[in-house]
Order: structure tokens, then C-alpha cells, then sequence
């Protein structure tokens, strides 16, 4: 969101655009092709000039050297402060230390307390290690040393794909926009690179139903069922289980992992079954219709392992971290799929196969 209170660049849409009319700086810049302004406030001084060009791309670059000209001349003019060297010096990896506090953090006890999921914490600290790593090696320890010039350097040691550097990306302008705001550094160095372009999305086919009887066939094949081993049946009708409301509802599996007895309830206007629940990942709340040869699966369930006689839940025992209880039908799902031959089988697919019988 653009601010008075800090610099940013605009599109100053001519006489002769369509988006000249008042509240024509929030159009997106793709919109049109008028020239980019800079506007807003440098140390209390208003700053509106003409970045004199109509790219995207050089209007950030020509911004970050304007702001860091608009620094010098500050600097020179007035002298530092006893806080600014502190600021200037601040070490890289007390910066990084810092921004994943604010996210979360792993408590003496082992456990991670913190306001964003655990899986996004660990995506931030994988990251920002990575670029931690790159910077020793070469030399720069100050957050304020870390230039657009370094981040180039350092995503040519990545060999990864278009995609994954997408999100490793905005995940680097995150961290470096949270300097900003703490006022270590005036201008977003990630903000620079050039992002990936002509990402093809991967193809996701939907199951046939030849393959739909492939994978049903095999939960009872997994848990070392052909040889009767013990706990082999418990395994195969939670796997049956799991398959059939992945299925009927395309939920996540971080949904099926912890799908609630009290979710699932009598529909007497449509004369059906259903669930309702909030999804993990987003919070939102969602209606289900569940089929009556699912309902009878799920009632025919055992209790999880440990759980109590009053567990509330289907294949969760209400005691293992969350964490856990994704991580074990996960790996039931895998060997599912693995004994079942079918190519790129994978839990997701199932959200795709849902959409396509609902079209059909």
C-alpha cells in the first residue's frame, strides 16, 4: 500500500490515458504505458520529480539510486546520528535472527510457538540460511552491504527452478522490506531483481477411473496385509478411509488429517450427509456433501492409536502435535500410491479429478 511517508514510484497517467481521473496512482502499472513519478517523503522533505522512463523495472532502479542519493546528501549534510552507524552496521545475520523472531520461534521445550505456521517459519529460515551461507563466503557481513549486485552474485549459485526462485524471491523482498521498516537500510535491494517470466504451471491430470480402482485396490494391500502382519487391517481401513474422502470433498490432506466426528452431520432438507469444517491452510469454512458409503467407511473405523474412547477424531488421536498427524497419513497415502502403480499419483491430483467430474 503506497504511503506519504516513504518514496515510491507511480504512473503520472498523461491527459490523453484513461486512467487520468483521481485515484489513478492505484491502477496497476501494467495498465497503461504513461511515464513513472517518484512522490512522497525523505526525511521529512517532500520528494516529487519525474523518474524519466515508462519501464517498470528501470522507475525501481532509478528510485533505490535516488534514495540512496537523497541518504549521502542527508548524511553529508547533517552528520550521522549515534544511531545511524549502529543501523548501518547491524550485522546480517542479527537482522535475519530478528525477522524470523517476529514470525515464530522454537521454545526451550521444543515446541514452535510463533504467529505464522510452522511449514512458513521453516521456509523463511531455509531461505535466508541459504543467503546467510553465501554472504560468508564472500566477505559481506552488514545487512546494509547486501546490494542488488550481491543478491545477482548469489542467484547464480541456485540451481533451482523459475518457480521455486519465484517464491525464494519474494521471500528475500519480505525479509528486506522488513529492514526497512526497522530502518536499517533505506531501499529494497530484492526489489531489483528480475523476476522469472513465462512460468508454465505444472500439468495436473485427473484420475481415470480405471486409475481410481487401481489405488482403492491397493489400501488393502499396504501394511503388509497379504501376510496378516499385526496392525496391517487397522492400516488398511484408515488408508480406504482417507482415500474416499479425498475423493468425495478434494479437502488437503492437512484437513483429512485432523477431520473432526462432530464435522459431519444429518442434511434433512436435501436428505443427505455432510461436513463442515475450516480448512487448515486458510481458515475458511466449508460445506461438504458426503456420500452414505463414505459416512458407513468412517464409522467403521477403529480409534487411532492411544486415543481415548471419546476421541473427537477420525484418524487424529487428539494428543500428537499436528505436525505429527499430517506427517503420518502422508506416508500412509504414499505407500497407497506406490502399491498401486499408478504414474504421478499424488493427493492433490484428487482436487483436480473433483472439478472435473463436477464439469462433466
Amino acid at each position: 500500500m503506497k504511503t506519504d511517508t516513504q518514496l515510491y514510484a507511480f504512473r503520472r497517467h498523461l491527459r490523453t490515458c484513461r486512467f487520468f481521473k483521481p485515484g489513478g496512482r492505484e491502477i496497476r502499472s501494467d495498465k497503461c504505458n504513461c511515464p513513472f513519478h517518484v512522490d512522497g517523503l525523505h526525511d521529512g522533505q517532500r520528494v516529487r520529480e519525474s523518474l524519466r522512463t515508462r519501464s517498470r523495472q528501470l522507475a525501481d532502479r532509478r528510485l533505490t539510486e535516488r534514495i540512496r542519493k537523497l541518504d549521502a546528501e542527508s548524511a553529508q549534510g547533517q552528520g550521522r546520528d549515534e544511531g545511524a552507524p549502529a543501523a548501518a552496521a547491524l550485522a546480517l545475520s542479527d537482522a535475519v535472527a530478528r525477522f524470523l523472531k517476529t514470525h515464530g520461534e522454537i521454545g526451550p521445550d521444543g515446541k514452535y510457538r510463533g504467529d505464522s505456521e510452522r511449514g512458513t517459519w521453516k521456509k523463511y529460515r531455509c531461505a535466508l540460511r541459504l543467503l546467510l551461507s553465501f554472504c560468508e563466503k564472500e566477505g559481506i557481513k552488514a545487512v546494509a552491504d547486501v546490494t542488488t549486485d550481491v543478491l545477482d552474485d548469489y542467484r547464480g549459485t541456485r540451481t533451482i527452478g523459475k518457480f521455486t526462485w519465484k517464491v525464494e524471491r519474494q521471500m528475500l523482498i519480505t525479509f528486506f522490506g522488513f529492514c526497512i521498516s526497522k530502518k536499517w537500510i533505506s531501499a529494497n535491494p530484492a526489489k531489483e531483481l528480475k523476476a522469472p517470466r513465462n512460468i508454465k504451471p505444472n500439468e495436473v491430470v485427473p484420475y481415470t477411473l480405471l486409475e481410481e480402482s487401481q489405488i482403492l485396490a491397493a489400501c488393502d494391500q499396504i501394511g503388509g496385509g497379504i501376510y496378516n502382519r499385526s496392525g496391517a487391517r487397522y492400516e488398511q481401513l484408515r488408508a480406504r478411509a482417507m482415500i474416499m474422502l479425498l475423493r468425495a470433498t478434494a479437502l488437503r490432506v492437512s484437513d483429512v488429517s485432523t477431520f473432526r466426528r462432530d464435522a459431519v452431520s444429518w442434511d434433512p432438507e436435501k436428505s443427505t450427509w455432510r461436513a463442515f469444517l475450516y480448512t487448515q491452510k486458510t481458515g475458511d469454512p466449508v460445506f461438504l456433501p458426503l456420500p452414505e458409503n463414505l459416512k458407513l467407511v468412517l464409522d467403521a473405523l477403529p480409534l487411532p492409536r492411544n486415543a481415548a474412547q471419546d476421541c473427537s477424531y477420525y484418524f487424529w488421536n487428539g494428543q500428537s502435535s499436528r505436525r505429527a498427524v499430517v506427517g503420518t497419513p502422508e506416508r500412509t497415502l504414499a505407500a497407497v500410491f506406490k502399491k498401486s502403480g499408478v504414474k504421478d499419483a499424488h493427493a492433490h491430483r484428487y482436487r483436480h479429478t473433483l472439478a472435473t467430474r463436477l464439469l462433466e
